[in-house]
């Protein structure tokens, strides 16, 4: 700067000498713009100086910034790396964990669709099972209306048969009176040719033939009538009686003259002779009694011994109950 301002000065000095005033006036003032120009340069290079010094300054900054980021981008770098691996560990963790999921995912699809299906196909049975409910709970229903019924039907029933127990109480009691009675009425006769049972509700009374009739006839001794007599006395009265009187004979044939042709002529005339024995006594209702002949077909004995055949002759009467009232409740 101060060379240049030397020549300037120089060449002024020069050219004052041969030039005239108005030209040296000329230069004069641009050489006073260039001073100035070169004063304000000068101020400009030194505050561009200025701006150097701060500049370097701030450029060894960022050098040592750049260096301590260069330590840091190193050490970033291998912490990169460091990253880089845990990640690529990580990734392929992360695939694993994808394709293990992936099949666990289709196993449970498939386990869900099994289940599904179990579920529809115990939905299904439920319903079913609901629809054999309800049927089972209609059937229960008439079932118990049925054993309701069944129950009305048991009562009414227990009711009758308490009814028929009372009255076959009833029965049993007049049957055992009678039978009482009629013991009392034949006292001395029994072991004689009579005997007298109770069994099944009936009164049964046997009379043997020599107790009664002759051998091979059918009129009535005088000790049968006075034993028939004594027996129509115990039963007069007794109502409730159904007399049955059986007439029985041995095997051994009739010899078929005059009325009697066999053992069944004998067997029922013999019967028909003590029911009209019995008769005689008013107080007895003939609707009560009833004459049949058994022949020689009931027998109690062997035929094949006197004794036997002694104890096949006989006059069987039967005294039952009348159970009309009985079979009244039974047909309700």
């Amino acid at each position: 700067m101060r060379n240049s301002f030397l020549i300037f000065t120089i060449i002024t000095l020069l050219i004052s000498g041969c030039v005239s005033p108005k030209i040296h006036n000329a230069l004069v003032s641009d050489f006073e713009n260039t001073q100035r120009n070169l004063s304000n340069q000068e101020k400009e290079n030194l505050k561009l100086s200025d701006q150097v010094e701060e500049l370097n300054a701030n450029i060894r900054l960022l050098k040592d910034r750049i260096y301590v980021l260069r330590n840091d981008s190193i050490q970033n770098g291998n912490a990169l790396k460091l990253l880089q691996a845990k990640f690529d560990e990580l990734n392929i963790a992360y695939d694993l964990l994808v394709s293990q999921n992936s099949r666990q995912m289709s196993e449970k699809a498939q386990e869900t669709k099994r289940l599904l299906e179990q579920l529809d196909e115990a939905q299904s049975m439920l319903l079913d099972k609901e629809d054999e409910l309800n049927k089972l709970s209609k059937d229960l229903q008439n079932k118990e209306r049925e054993l309701n019924k069944a129950q009305e039907d048991l009562d009414e029933r227990s009711a009758r048969v308490r009814e028929l127990e009372k009255i076959i109480h009833q029965k049993d009691s007049l049957v055992t009176s009678i039978k009482n009675k009629v013991q009392k009425a034949l006292t001395g006769l029994e072991g004689d040719g009579l005997t007298i049972e109770q069994r099944n509700g009936k009164i049964y009374i046997s009379l043997e033939e020599d107790l009664l009739f002759a051998s091979g006839k059918y009129v009535v001794n005088q000790t049968g009538v006075n034993a028939l007599n004594k027996l129509s006395s115990a039963l007069v009265s007794q109502q409730e009686l159904e007399i049955l009187v059986e007439g029985h004979t041995d095997n051994v044939q009739s010899s078929g003259r005059g009325a009697i042709k066999d053992n069944w002529d004998l067997s029922v005339m013999r019967a028909t002779s003590v029911v009209k024995i019995l008769l005689k006594n008013t107080g007895l209702d003939p609707l009560q009694l009833t004459a049949a002949g058994r022949g020689e077909h009931n027998p109690i004995a062997t035929n094949e011994s006197v004794e036997g055949r002694k104890m096949n002759r006989r006059i069987e009467m039967i005294l039952s109950p009348n159970l009309d009232d009985l079979y009244d409740i039974l047909e309700e």
